[in-house]
């Protein structure tokens, strides 16, 4: 669109000559949205006075159709004296035109920064608060202005309107994403002359109404308010009263249907259930879709829990066999600690018993030895005085006949009260000899111990 274009868009839109036009878009940038703004914050109140029927419509309206010649203002021509009464007011255009630059720099860096290090909804807060100073709109929270704008429609058209949700538009655009559900969008301008009619004949009526509630979501807002205005801006609204049919999730929302200015019940039902042919099947697939997923989502969630279920039981099982085997092992280890105390206890026994019938034994034959004794024969020169050494350190001496076998020996040693056991050996040290059972039969002489000799006895280890 060219500056001819945006001048006549301006001058069409607050009924004012072409210089103040050039003037308010120079200093906005030509953007025409806060060119319009300007405006109506700065000029003279009579001005506004004069173009209140074109007051409706501040919104961009840089993709807007043209009027048609017949309903747009003739242009008037300006003198120089005129223009020259407009000097002051351009010099204060440009004043105006360098403190918004700088104001929207600084707009600019704050919002860079502040969606860095703030969360999204503070920044989306700030970022509308300071939109509704640059635009002179009457900032309020989206869902506080979408609950007074249903009470006020309420209050002024009776209690059947459409149930509008009151939340922010991008909320609700959030919402009939979840539900699969288009989106009624209606934008009020309380100003223009025939929003009165249309709430009346159109938006209240009862058939109307209930199209609407069983077949969307709806979602309304007064443009003098933030949320509202800006996104009529998005919409690029050129005329009002404005409905609109929204599809898709807040990320993908498009606009597939709009009506702007004075329709009946029965002209906007015609506007929108094409749309609704045309474009829901796209929502029966995704809601097919989503079934799907939801279908998958909730067979693998069964699939997890069976899968826990039967992790559950196989541990449960293993924790009973283990169980078992341990008490399985304790009764095997009881079974054998009881083995051992009666295997001990019959050895025991049995220590006892051969201890009792060794020393029985032992007793029996220190006595018959003894009774079997020979007298000690006197000392002579056929004599061997034989010294003997027990284990406990006892000694014992006694003469016996040189040709007498070493047997008599063995005999004596025998007869002795300190002998603890039943067999044993006797040895001599110097020289270093033991004189077993094979020596029994030879004489005391022909083992060398005659005359004298030291005996030691030397028990065996089965003793």
């Amino acid at each position: 669109m060219d500056g001819n274009e945006v001048v006549s868009q301006f001058v069409s839109l607050t009924n004012c000559s072409d210089t103040e036009a050039s003037f308010y878009l120079e200093a906005a940038d030509y953007d025409l949205g806060r060119a319009v703004a300007m405006f109506y914050d700065q000029a003279p109140q009579a001005l506004q006075q004069r173009s209140a029927a074109a007051a409706t419509h501040r919104l961009p309206q840089a993709v807007a159709p043209p009027q048609s010649a017949a309903h747009r203002p003739r242009r008037q021509r300006r003198g120089w004296f005129q223009r020259l009464v407009q000097f002051p007011l351009m010099a204060l255009g440009a004043g105006v035109k360098v403190i918004v630059e700088v104001v929207r720099f600084g707009y600019s860096c704050t919002t860079s920064i502040g969606s860095r290090v703030l969360p999204r909804s503070i920044t989306r807060t700030l970022q509308g608060a300071t939109q509704m100073l640059l635009q002179g709109n009457q900032y309020e929270d989206p869902p506080q202005s979408a609950a007074t704008f249903k009470q006020m429609l309420q209050q002024r058209y009776g209690a059947n309107c459409p149930e509008f949700l009151e939340t922010s538009w991008q909320d609700a655009a959030v919402q009939a994403h979840r539900q699969y559900k288009f989106l009624f969008i209606y934008l009020h301008s309380p100003d223009h002359e025939d929003t009165d009619q249309f709430c009346r004949q159109t938006l209240c009526d009862p058939s109307f109404v209930q199209y609407v509630n069983s077949t969307f979501l709806c979602w309304g807002g007064d443009i003098r308010k933030s949320d509202p205005f800006t996104f009529s801006s998005q919409l690029h609204v050129a005329h009002y009263p404005y409905v609109a049919l929204l599809s898709g999730s807040n990320e993908r929302t498009k606009k597939v249907a709009s009506s702007e200015g004075l329709a009946t019940p029965t002209d906007i039902m015609q506007m929108l259930q094409p749309a609704v042919e045309e474009h829901g099947a796209q929502f029966v697939a995704d809601r097919a879709d989503h079934n799907e997923r939801q279908s998958n989502r909730r067979l693998r969630e069964e699939q997890d829990a069976e899968y826990q279920r039967s992790l559950l039981a196989d541990q449960e099982r293993e924790k009973q066999r283990f169980a078992e085997r341990a008490a399985q092992e304790e009764q095997q280890r009881a079974a054998q600690q009881a083995q051992d105390a009666e295997r001990q206890e019959v050895e025991q026994e049995a220590a006892e018993k051969k201890k009792t019938d060794l020393a029985s034994a032992l007793q029996q034959r220190k006595a018959d030895k003894k009774a079997g004794l020979q007298a000690e024969p006197p000392a002579g020169p056929n004599t061997a005085a034989i010294r003997i050494r027990l284990p406990d350190g006892s000694t014992a001496q006694r003469r016996f006949l040189a040709n007498q076998p070493l047997q008599v020996v063995y005999d004596f040693v025998d007869s002795l009260e300190q002998l603890t056991s039943m067999t044993y050996s006797l040895a001599t040290t110097f020289p270093k000899a033991i004189y077993g059972p094979d020596k029994l039969q030879q004489t005391i002489s022909q083992l060398n111990l005659a005359p004298q000799a030291a005996m030691l006895v030397q028990p065996h280890d089965d003793d």
